[in-house]
């Protein structure tokens, strides 16, 4: 049996997904997304929707959207940029799906989020926060998919674990997770995190566990104390931190997600209080 045929649907469709995910500006052709899961188009489509509750269309369109709207609130573009890289050709289209989504129009939801983010960055703790500029290369990664509320990916955790101990027991390999959407905006069912082992070229997937090149990047760090409930506030702050003025000299803007967490010790040993993570938001400047 091929190692395409072992796998489950889901592991199937899921690499029809990341293929969108990479070529979100693009309307990547039906035959392509089934090529990557190696269905034929006749089953694709409905093995599609009945995995993720969406069509290819209706998914593609609502990451888009999404992503417009983390745009929106951490750019200061203009609105009909915004629309035409959501695949919207006019700023009226655009408003019409954005209100359909969200229930408020583009501008509003820029006023509210740029007003919020401005009073976050007249607090104290925005201030003093101790934030620093890091690149990171290339790297490979063995990643498994959490689609799921941010609180429940332990699983994803358990499952590239299982594929990859060895590597920590032997090599202290680099982990980290990858934070694709704001629970904000996105449906809590619809949350995409990826549990991440950095490994090397030999590296193969199987089951659950795929294998991809992550680009690298300059991000803005900062580090957050405590359990992961709160972690959003981190990210708040050091969101408005990027926005209110130059750190190491230069001034700098949000770009997109997936933000980044480095887990610096283990939940499961460590008590909350103790728990460390760098938070890591890719910059541009």
């Amino acid at each position: 049996m091929s190692s395409i045929e072992s796998m489950s649907v889901e592991e199937r469709i899921g690499r029809a997904r990341e293929v969108l995910e990479a070529r979100l500006d693009e309307d990547v052709p039906l035959e392509e997304l089934a090529a990557a899961a190696c269905y034929s188009m006749f089953h694709f489509h409905r093995l599609f929707r009945g995995v993720t509750g969406e069509t290819v269309r209706e998914q593609s369109r609502r990451l888009r959207l999404e992503r417009a709207a983390h745009r929106l609130v951490q750019s200061d573009d203009d609105i009909l940029p915004i629309a035409l890289a959501a695949g919207y050709e006019s700023h009226e289209a655009f408003t019409r799906a954005f209100k359909a989504r969200f229930g408020e129009t583009p501008s509003a939801h820029r006023a509210l989020g740029k007003a919020v983010r401005s009073q976050v960055m007249e607090t104290k703790e925005v201030r003093a926060m101790d934030v620093m500029i890091r690149k990171r290369e290339p790297v490979r990664i063995a990643y498994a998919r959490h689609v799921g509320p941010y609180d429940e990916v332990g699983a994803a955790w358990q499952t590239l674990m299982k594929w990859g101990w060895t590597k920590m027991m032997f090599g202290k390999a680099e982990t980290f997770g990858l934070c694709f959407d704001d629970p904000e905006v996105t449906p809590r069912d619809r949350i995409r995190y990826d549990a991440c082992m950095v490994v090397n070229a030999k590296a193969k997937p199987k089951g659950e566990v795929q294998v991809r090149e992550l680009e690298g990047g300059t991000f803005a760090m900062a580090l957050h104390s405590g359990g992961y409930k709160r972690i959003g506030d981190t990210y708040a702050r050091l969101f408005a931190r990027v926005a209110s003025g130059p750190i190491e000299g230069r001034t700098w803007g949000l770009g997109d997600p997936p933000t980044m967490e480095v887990y610096l010790n283990d939940p499961r040993k460590t008590k909350a209080e103790d728990l460390r993570t760098e938070v890591m938001v890719r910059v541009e400047g």
